[in-house]
């Protein structure tokens, strides 16, 4: 049986502090309880650091998908209001728009038929250059308006003899009907301002009649 051999200094009067090399002093035992102590401080505050930092990542994330949830929806609800105030708007637009041609068109045609019609029957003249017989109809009125100068273009242009001009009872002033070797014409300034007053109605019609059904 092998025991622990202890060895004594029997020289040694016990006045002199016995340290065994292999034992630490409380001294350093203090410090290194010291030292441990800190490094689990420092060890726990950027345990709970990195904790922190990863419960305010998820928060951010989920507050981020919130966001952009509630984004998402407001942006649809605003769409669905910008379409509905578009056609809110494209209503009273055409409605305006109508309402203005119906009080100005009238006036439009009294004062304005016989210069639109001279414009369109001078270029018509001129496209009929070189034919056989170039015939032109027009009201009454009209033609003591603006017969004169279109002969006197028909003269310059060189096609005097094949230009035929007739009085039409049956037209209204700022109406024309031509002809010549290669085309036609049938021109009146009311038939195209009675055409876009019907379109500007049926769509007017058709905006209502929408907004009537969501409503």
């Amino acid at each position: 049986m092998i025991t622990a051999l202890k060895l004594r200094n029997f020289d040694d009067d016990g006045s002199a502090p016995s340290h065994d090399p292999n034992q630490l002093s409380s001294a350093e035992v203090a410090v290194l309880v010291a030292k441990a102590r800190e490094e689990g401080r420092i060890g726990g505050y950027l345990a709970g650091a990195e904790d922190g930092r990863s419960e305010m990542r998820r928060t951010m994330q989920a507050t981020q998908a919130e966001m952009l949830d509630s984004l998402t929806q407001q942006l649809a609800q605003l769409a669905a209001t910008s379409a509905a105030q578009q056609e809110a708007l494209v209503e009273q637009i055409v409605g305006f728009t109508l309402q203005t041609c119906e009080i100005v068109f009238p006036e439009l045609i009294e004062t304005m038929s016989v210069a639109r019609v001279k414009k369109t029957a001078l270029q018509s003249l001129k496209m009929a250059i070189g034919s056989s017989r170039i015939q032109v109809k027009l009201s009454p009125t009209t033609l003591a308006e603006i017969g004169p100068e279109l002969q006197a273009r028909a003269t310059y242009y060189r096609c005097a003899k094949a230009l035929e001009l007739q009085a039409d009872p049956d037209l209204a002033d700022g109406d024309a009907r031509m002809s010549w070797d290669h085309g036609s014409l049938d021109y009146g300034f009311r038939k195209i301002c009675d055409r876009l007053l019907a379109e500007l109605r049926e769509t007017h019609k058709r905006a209502v009649d929408a907004q009537t059904k969501k409503d």
